[in-house]
């Protein structure tokens, strides 16, 4: 029998076997069948016979495949398990209580279910229901640990998060999904300087997230000439492999070669394109900010990596692979972890204000935000003019003016280590960074919390309590701002629980 066409029969049947229809591994003539198949293949033809090779798809029987048909979670638990890999470490039944031993799908499901990649709530799988394009997505994403716009990106013709996947649909994703497969033996295919501070590499297969941690990638990525990376190498939405890696700045005219792994050597030349921004303004007191635009053609890697996907919602948006987005090219900026640029006062000595962790892009707005150094103030009416060898500013200059500080409302306990800090009014942008208050309780003990880097929602932050300090049951604590970064109310205090 033609081989595509026994590839197609044996879809069928690992569909029937999925809805009841045939039990274990049927072998059934197909005579007189083949023509009802080449009918019904489409165009799947190419992704049944590779699946089949791969034994994600198995069997002989007589029928078509119904690749229009929909797939159930049953059927789905297999395909996934199979084509991606996965393993049931832990063993156990995941606790389902409408899947028996007796069933075809039961280790598919307990594995599945257990690896937390198809949700079972209340012990109920769920093996008949059909599942719409978005859970089909998401089960996919869980499975390869990276987001779901990407894995909906690798659908062709139309998502629609509601419209119930097919067989055919389903075995064809998987079989790209499989190039995102993560391993540790993942080699570099290319690399590329996308401009002063940013570059961009390609492996053949996707990195272990371990691979992708900062401590461990800082061993792996090893530059000569004096470049190191200073962040962890982070996936492209969208991409299979790509990687957005941000380093020191580069020097002009230099080639570099990077080390990865201590197994692997290659070459690239530095790229001497700054970052493109729009304007620098002052924050507060002791803090400005730096504004990006997209209509300028720059984003921020926040809106375009895999790990940041998920909490960007409409603002998440996938580059291709020469990094244009409908039509238009776009600069990326990668991580700012311990960057500066240079600020001057008017007649005054220049001054290195630091990047504040976190603030690159929140609040949907691109305006990373950086900090006098050593307690200075800006001065009302003088102008300061920012300046970088590795950014660009088209309006540099700003006059400082009198800024109001933050006012406090309450300052509650979350737990013994933990407070949530109130303000008046909502600041609209991360900017409690690094900022702290003072508790001093009524047995005299003093102690500081400082806030925790993206707790903010609205009006609220969280503030941690420093060097394992915890809040004694009973006491009293009056709250204040350390510095003059906010004001409290008169005896604003909390009692400890």
């Amino acid at each position: 029998m033609n081989k595509r066409i026994s590839a197609f029969i044996a879809f069928a049947v690992v569909a029937a076997v999925g809805t009841g229809t045939l039990a274990g591994n049927a072998n059934v003539s197909a005579a007189g069948n083949t023509s009802a198949v080449q009918a019904d293949y489409g165009v799947y033809a190419d992704s049944i016979d590779k699946l089949v090779g791969q034994g994600v798809l198995q069997g002989y029987g007589d029928g078509v495949m119904k690749p229009g048909q929909n797939v159930t979670r049953a059927e789905l638990a297999k395909m996934v398990v199979l084509a991606l890999q996965l393993e049931n470490k832990k063993g156990g039944t995941a606790g389902l209580q409408d899947v028996s031993a007796q069933d075809w799908f039961q280790s598919y499901a307990n594995t599945a279910a257990g690896l937390g990649v198809i949700s079972a709530d209340g012990g109920q799988f769920k093996p008949n229901e059909s599942v719409t394009q978005a859970e089909l997505t998401q089960v996919i994403a869980k499975a390869l640990e990276r987001d779901a716009l990407s894995v909906q990106s690798w659908m062709t013709g139309s998502y629609s998060a509601d419209k119930l996947a097919t067989r055919g649909e389903t075995g064809q994703l998987l079989l790209t999904a499989e190039k995102s497969i993560r391993s540790e033996a993942a080699q570099i295919v290319s690399i590329r300087a996308l401009n002063k501070v940013t570059m961009e590499v390609v492996f053949d297969r996707t990195l272990t997230l371990d691979d992708e941690s900062l401590d461990i990638s800082m061993k792996n990525f090893v530059f000569d000439n004096g470049l190191a990376i200073v962040n962890q190498p982070r996936l492209k939405t969208g991409a299979m492999s790509t990687y957005i890696v941000p380093t020191q700045t580069q020097k002009p005219g230099t080639t570099y070669t990077l080390n990865y792994k201590g197994r692997q050597s290659v070459t690239v030349a530095s790229n001497d394109e700054i970052i493109r921004t729009n304007e620098a303004r002052q924050v507060d007191n002791d803090s400005f900010e730096i504004e990006v635009l997209k209509t300028d053609g720059v984003t921020d890697y926040g809106y375009v990596i895999s790990a940041y996907a998920p909490g960007r919602g409409k603002n998440a948006f996938i580059l291709d692979e020469n990094n244009m987005y409908n039509g238009q090219p776009f600069q990326i900026i990668s991580s700012l972890r311990s960057r500066s640029v240079t600020i001057t006062p008017e007649g005054g000595a220049p001054m290195t204000a630091a990047y504040l962790p976190f603030t690159q892009s929140t609040d949907g707005r691109q305006e990373p935000k950086f900090r006098l150094p050593g307690g200075a103030k800006f001065q009302p009416g003088t102008k300061y003019t920012v300046s970088s060898d590795w950014l660009t500013v088209k309006n540099p200059t700003f006059v400082a003016k009198e800024t109001a500080p933050l006012q406090i409302a309450s300052v509650t306990q979350v737990d013994p280590a933990t407070l949530n800090v109130t303000l008046t009014q909502d600041p609209g942008d991360e900017i409690f960074v690094l900022r702290e208050v003072k508790l001093t309780g009524s047995d005299g003990s003093e102690l500081t919390a400082q806030y925790t880097i993206q707790t903010r929602k609205g009006v609220n932050g969280t503030f941690a309590l420093q060097n394992g300090a915890k809040l004694a049951s009973g006491v009293t604590y009056i709250a204040q701002p350390v510095g003059d970064w906010a004001v409290a109310a008169n005896n604003l205090t909390l009692t400890a629980k």
